[in-house]
């Protein structure tokens, strides 16, 4: 029987708001074109509704889905485990690591995500759980990978993009930069065959923002022009050292992915949840027109930038079926907005949330408080333009110091690997850790103030 490659998502996502594993997804549909056989281990939680009861026995939801996680890898012949990781994971993806290898101690162990590729040496080392660090993208390191680890010679060093550590040299070996696919069209859709479908398309709330639809998710193009402070976009994009870095999906292979969508698992909506739908407005237009030629009844929503659609775009969006878009605002005034490195202005976010008010699209506007020098008058700026542009739905952020951003960089050297796990609910250590989690100038109790406010403006915008 042909062994398999096993790719986890960690336990803790299996509360996740019906988002599906899309990584893990693109990496078992490129591996199975590419004739290796996969297995996608993504347990789930089919209540995902979050009362008090929910909250209170969380810890017990997540340890019931790891024991879960490791049952099935047991009942399946697989010699490769891929385990994907973000910062505040690494603590569960490493004991799920040391749990697969206390009884299956010849598998091959692989991570990848975010925070391997930026720090690698969390995972690897000489007495490490882990074999193999995936760093950057994973499609073509992880089957060449796959294919090294199966080979007789074992020759790691000949895969581009991995970290490992060197018995014979005692010391950890990080190989060349993996080239980017620059035509995702050649990557294959993602794998919808090994996922809880049914579950993932679940009429929910989530994707099209308080509209209860079975929705499904959409990757419309990797990577991100943009150098914001608070993001790891850009540290992404200098690891590559490439122009090509963003790369868009065309048109007709968006169509053909929605089209088997509805045709296949009935969804009535899907969200384009990349950083920037609209980066390339030939593009955007050809996908607008395809959706009209196809007659989907279907509606969508996408993030985008506010100074990448003008109003004919918003309006050929909207004919299309567009309802909704998620902007990234985060601050209130023009200052505010180049100290964060946005490349964006407040006049241009009153002009665009203008005209989707005139076109009927629904507006999501994040905002971002707790930034570095941040003074009260940011959060009254924010508060007046919030009360300007009358987003349908608005969320202000508390800013967390993810590694591999600007802000972390320059201001977060004393941010421990016991912190990671404290990321996810940052905002609740602003007063015990404030030298590590607090970075605004003023003394206004930002999880109060971020609260009260998250209630009475989305209680108040129509």
């Amino acid at each position: 029987m042909t062994m398999q490659v096993s790719l986890i998502s960690p336990a803790s996502r299996a509360i996740n708001h019906y988002r599906p594993p899309l990584a893990l997804m693109y990496l078992s549909g490129y591996l199975k074109q590419n004739g290796i056989d996969t297995k996608i281990i993504d347990v789930i939680i089919p209540d995902q509704i979050r009362d008090k009861k929910f909250i209170q026995q969380e810890e017990k939801y997540i340890e019931d889905v790891e024991n879960k996680i490791i049952k099935e890898v047991m009942s399946i012949d697989t010699d490769i485990v891929g385990i994907t990781c973000y910062t505040p994971e690494l603590d569960e993806v490493e004991r799920l690591a040391r749990r697969i290898k206390s009884i299956k101690k010849e598998v091959k162990i692989v991570v990848g995500g975010t925070h391997p590729t930026f720090y690698p040496s969390d995972f690897i080392k000489e007495d490490s759980f882990f074999d193999f660090a995936v760093i950057g993208e994973g499609e073509l390191t992880f089957l060449e990978l796959v294919k090294a680890i199966r080979s007789e010679n074992k020759e790691y060093a000949k895969v581009a993009g991995i970290t490992f550590f060197d018995s014979n040299q005692k010391k950890m070996v990080t190989t060349g930069t993996q080239c980017l696919e620059e035509s995702l069209d050649s990557i294959s859709f993602p794998d919808y065959d090994d996922i809880d479908m049914e579950f993932y398309t679940t009429a929910s709330p989530y994707a099209i923002r308080g509209v209860f639809t079975r929705s499904f998710y959409i990757l419309s193009s990797r990577g991100c022009p943009s150098s914001c402070s608070f993001c790891v976009a850009k540290k992404l994009r200098d690891y590559h050292g490439i122009k090509k870095f963003v790369r868009l999906r065309s048109p007709e292979s968006l169509i053909n992915e929605i089209k088997h969508l509805r045709e296949t698992y009935k969804i009535d909506s899907f969200y384009f949840i990349d950083d920037l739908f609209a980066l390339k407005k030939e593009n955007v237009y050809k996908f607008c027109e395809l959706m009209k030629e196809n007659k989907l009844p279907l509606v969508w929503g996408c993030s985008s930038k506010v100074n990448t659609v003008n109003y004919e775009v918003l309006e050929a969006m909207r004919d299309a079926g567009c309802v909704q878009i998620d902007f990234g605002v985060e601050k209130g005034s023009d200052e505010a907005l180049k100290i964060l490195k946005k490349g964006i202005t407040v006049a241009r976010i009153r002009k665009t949330f203008s005209h989707c008010r005139d076109l009927g699209i629904r507006t999501f506007a994040n905002m971002l408080i707790n930034t570095p020098g941040e003074m009260e008058k940011d959060l009254d700026d924010i508060v007046s333009l919030v009360q300007e542009i009358k987003p349908n739905i608005v969320s202000f952020n508390i800013f967390a110091p993810y590694p591999g951003c600007e802000i972390y960089e320059q201001r977060c050297q004393n941010l421990s690997r016991e912190d990671y796990p404290r990321l996810m609910n940052a905002a609740l250590f602003l007063d015990t850790m404030p030298e590590k989690f607090r970075f605004a100038s003023h003394d206004v109790d930002l999880l109060k103030w971020a609260t009260a406010a998250n209630r009475k403006y989305n209680n108040q915008i129509s």
